[in-house]
């Protein structure tokens, strides 16, 4: 994807690549502005995702997508294929490619339509498809396949990007192919992932494989999901490909891929992998740390092929596409090993890249920056059999026009230069990261850690800093001053009112609070109907509800911001000015809170508690039929149910909660897995797959989950807090207090208001839980000293949630009846709320030092939320700790599922003694 524009007021306006979690911040902030944005992102392989918003209804915007490639030649014909697989059904389509100079004769349709027509046109040869509603007959193989004869094999072109030339180059080579040794033992890596069901396709050209064997090998057999499932040996005999083929041929296509560990025995002398190569879960890498050559397989349309290629070629092995080749053809392919080339070096020019370091089919590539008019490349290649050789190319623009190319002063060869050096660096993209989004910006293109995006006003490119179209570029650079001076202010004025804040929160520890008497409180329904409440949480009667909506959400509103801090006095409402005495107070309390911060006691401590949290027993009807099925029976039926299921979130969730019941642990970490593979990099979903590992306590895991929803949203400050807090419960306090310092020390979006003080405490929980004699203590070196200070608490409840602009609200009722929540944030006893969380995904906080004994309500209430949301309603993740930041302290977790507007639901009950 080199390139992408939108129709602005009828003009389009291209794109500009900037960095791949920018670019989601961005279109989110502005999407909720009602404003024009657009993205393009890469997922992983070959797969991308395009978002457009607002489309207005019964309307439609216009996009321009642009892709650049450079075809592949199979016994000296390019290949061209294009995938359909965004629908198998379609209202309009329309298809249209020209091959510039060819003629119709030269090109031959291998897969398509059956209604597409070649025909002569004035520049060259066209395929044309166009249907109205048509249903594709070929769903699962979804792909329009032509080729056509090349007639040079030679060619060189030559471009300019920001003032710079790159060239692309192809250099014709005869290569001698030899028969690879005969193997003694082979290694076969079989992805048997929901995302790999194509693979079954390969099964026939290993069968010719293993028939052209001189001598049986023997064969140790690994099937991949979110963990290595099997791995089976099998004695070199004649059956010993039959045995493995059988158990392939069995294996469910289910849960999420993970290549990080893979057990190769010390002999293997061949491997081969077949996968797709999309790693969703763990770490994302595809550990290969055997020394024998690996021969990589794929026969899916979506793929991350460069990154295959690159594995395989770095051990004498190659990639095989095997998604339409015959058996017989990728068989031989798999035998055949030729020259490779070592090393690419010139002169003259510099950064060279090359997609394959193979002959393929007679020619090999390679892509450059010229520094001077003509360049001389010079290739160093080895052979297993044929030893050395040394290849050399003179590129100019005088070698250019000798065979009918010219210069051109499109970007083309630069962006396939880009293309080709992002998969290189794409191998070890956390050390890479930076020099991948630099190439992609600068030449325009989507990568693994770049997106293309399109705003609509030069008010939005200077406020997001992000390069502007040459129509506004002048009014950008006047506003993008202004407001980078802006931003370094609000920054300052952030830290100062955490301090601010953390200093109530302190007053607020320091206080003591009666523990009799309940109070009467409106809840968010009565807010809205325009009851009013008191600083002290009381219902205060309202003068008159008002009429339009308008008005009801202004009330509303207001509502909201008038509870008071969680730590102000519980005192009567009054207008009146501070007195001299409390400006006076106010302004010593810094030196007041320092001196209290060596002498005031460590109180909270627990009390005898139970927690007795409400088991959330979803009523869907594949969970009846589960439940009544025995448990060697069980995961059979699931695969059953999955068949109609397969697209809901909620099925996976509820299943793989069931499998846990029933102790089959290693069946719910599969199911659970395939939240991964649903919908790539969806953010979402991540989350309550990581939320569920945590309750789980399957804290290993969680982790690279959470890590990667950090990677995805680092503008979010759950992202860091739901990290931090899984490196926590795994042990890892230094991790931990990094990342929840992130959420702490940075300013967020206003609408991530009340997360700072959660994090806060839950690092001030850590530092102090590392203070202990049999613990490592923290480095706290880069934390601000006015934030460090434990605050132990007898009883807290935190809730979170996992789709974004959603309004859920915490309910806890004390032993007095009284309610603490969102408009009742400061109660009698001292139970202290957080501001109400409307617009991301919570977290909100209940907080008591000093729990009254008696029995304590926690209900969470679905207020509403304003999107679409994927896992058929918001699934709630609620955390109740008695002693919090002591070392008594006692976690439970639990998940639910809310579905219905306006719906409470019952989580738990706590009973202190």
């Amino acid at each position: 994807m080199s390139g992408f524009a939108l129709d602005i007021n009828g003009q389009l306006r291209d794109s500009v690549a900037i960095p791949k979690a920018r670019g989601q911040e961005i279109f989110e902030d502005i999407r909720r502005r009602n404003v024009d944005p657009a993205l393009l992102e890469a997922t992983a392989g070959n797969q991308y995702k395009l978002r457009v918003y607002p489309i207005p209804a019964n309307g439609e915007r216009r996009v321009v997508l642009t892709i650049s490639e450079q075809l592949n030649l199979v016994g000296g014909r390019a290949q061209w294929r294009f995938p359909i697989v965004y629908s198998n059904e379609f209202e309009r389509i329309r298809m249209t490619a020209t091959f510039v100079g060819a003629r119709s004769a030269e090109l031959n349709v291998q897969h398509g339509p059956r209604e597409a027509v070649l025909k002569e046109g004035p520049n060259g040869a066209r395929f044309e498809f166009e249907r109205t509603r048509w249903t594709n007959p070929t769903p699962t193989n979804a792909l329009v396949h032509l080729d056509v004869a090349v007639r040079t094999r030679e060619l060189v072109i030559f471009g300019e990007t920001n003032g710079q030339r790159y060239f692309t180059a192809t250099v014709p080579f005869s290569d001698e192919p030899t028969r690879r040794a005969q193997p003694n033992h082979v290694a076969i890596v079989w992805d048997a992932s929901a995302s790999a069901k194509d693979q079954q396709r390969v099964i026939p050209a290993l069968d010719e494989f293993f028939k052209s064997l001189r001598r049986p090998a023997r064969i140790t057999l690994l099937v991949a999901r979110n963990k290595i499932d099997l791995v089976k040996t099998f004695p070199g005999t004649t059956r010993a490909w039959d045995d493995v083929r059988s158990i392939i041929r069995d294996q469910a296509y289910d849960g999420a891929s993970n290549f990080d560990r893979l057990p190769f025995p010390n002999d293997v002398d061949l491997s081969i992998l077949v996968s797709d190569g999309l790693a969703t879960d763990g770490e994302r890498n595809i550990a290969y740390r055997s020394g024998a050559p690996l021969l990589v397989l794929n026969a899916a349309i979506t793929a991350d092929v460069p990154r295959l290629t690159r594995l395989a070629e770095a051990t004498g092995g190659r990639f095989i596409d095997a998604s339409l080749a015959k058996p017989s053809d990728i068989a031989a392919s798999m035998w055949r090993d030729g020259w490779r080339v070592e090393s690419v070096e010139s002169a003259d020019a510099e950064k060279l890249a090359m997609p394959s370091f193979r002959v393929l089919d007679g020619e090999l590539r390679v892509a450059g920056l010229l520094r001077t008019d003509y360049a001389t490349i010079t290739l160093r290649l080895r052979h297993p059999d044929k030893g050395e050789r040394i290849v050399t190319r003179k590129i100019s623009d005088d070698t250019a026009s000798q065979r009918g190319q010219r210069s051109v002063s499109n970007r083309w060869p630069g962006q396939l230069w880009a293309t080709w050096q992002i998969a290189a660096l794409a191998a070890e993209p956390h050390i890479h990261e930076t020099a991948m989004q630099r190439i992609a910006s600068e030449h325009g293109v989507v990568g693994p850690k770049s997106s293309l995006i399109v705003l609509e006003t030069a008010d939005d490119y200077a406020r997001y800093d992000v390069p502007a179209p040459p129509d506004l570029r002048e009014a950008v650079a006047r506003l993008g001053n202004s407001r980078r001076a802006h931003e370094a202010a609000t920054q300052s004025a952030h830290i100062e009112r955490m301090v601010r804040e953390f200093s109530e929160r302190q007053r607020w520890w320091e206080r003591s609070f009666p523990k009799d008497a309940p109070m009467k409180v409106a809840d968010k329904k009565e807010i809205a109907a325009g009851v009013a409440v008191g600083a002290n949480g009381a219902v205060v009667p309202s003068e008159s509800r008002p009429q339009s909506a308008d008005a009801d959400a202004t009330v509303e509103r207001r509502a909201v911001a008038a509870p008071p801090s969680p730590v102000a006095p519980a005192r009567a409402s009054t207008s009146a000015a501070p007195s001299a005495e409390e400006r006076s107070a106010a302004r010593n309390e810094p030196a007041r809170l320092a001196q209290a911060k060596s002498v005031a006691p460590e109180r909270g401590n627990a009390r005898d508690a139970t927690i007795a949290l409400q088991a959330w027993s979803p009523d869907a009807p594949y969970l009846r039929r589960l439940r009544n099925a025995e448990d060697r029976d069980m995961y059979r039926i699931y695969l059953d149910l999955r068949t109609e299921n397969a697209s809901s979130s909620a099925f996976y969730l509820d299943v793989a909660s069931l499998f846990f019941e029933r102790k089959q642990d290693d069946s719910a970490l599969r199911i659970l897995s395939n939240l991964a593979e649903m919908n790539l990099e969806n953010r979402q979903l991540l989350r309550l797959y990581g939320y569920r590992l945590n309750e789980a306590k399957r804290f290993a895991l969680a982790i690279p989950v959470f890590a990667r929803v950090a990677a995805l949203a680092p503008n979010e400050p759950q992202s860091w807090r739901d990290l931090g807090l899984a490196y926590a419960d795994n042990g890892d306090s230094q991790k931990a207090v990094d990342m929840l310092w992130e959420t702490v020390s940075r300013q967020w979006h206003q609408r991530f208001a009340g997360v700072n003080m959660i994090a806060l405490a839950e690092m001030n929980a850590l530092i102090a839980k590392s203070k202990s004699p049999d613990t490592k203590a923290v480095d706290t070196k880069r934390i601000d000293p006015r934030f460090i200070r434990n605050l132990p608490l007898g009883l807290r409840v935190v809730m979170a949630w996992d789709t974004d602009d959603t309004d859920i609200d915490l309910w806890v009722t004390d032993p007095n009846g009284e309610r603490s929540f969102y408009g009742h944030r400061l109660s009698y006893q001292g139970a202290a709320m957080s501001p109400d969380a409307t617009g991301g995904y919570g977290p909100e906080e209940f907080a008591l030092r000093e729990p009254k004994a008696g029995k304590y309500l926690v209900q969470a209430q679905l207020f509403g939320h304003r999107q679409q949301v994927v896992s058929n309603g918001t699934t709630v993740m609620v955390r109740v700790t008695t002693g919090f930041g002591t070392l008594q302290a006692k976690d439970e977790w639990m998940t639910l599922r809310l579905t219905k507007g306006q719906e409470t639901a019952r989580i738990g009950e706590i009973e202190v003694r």
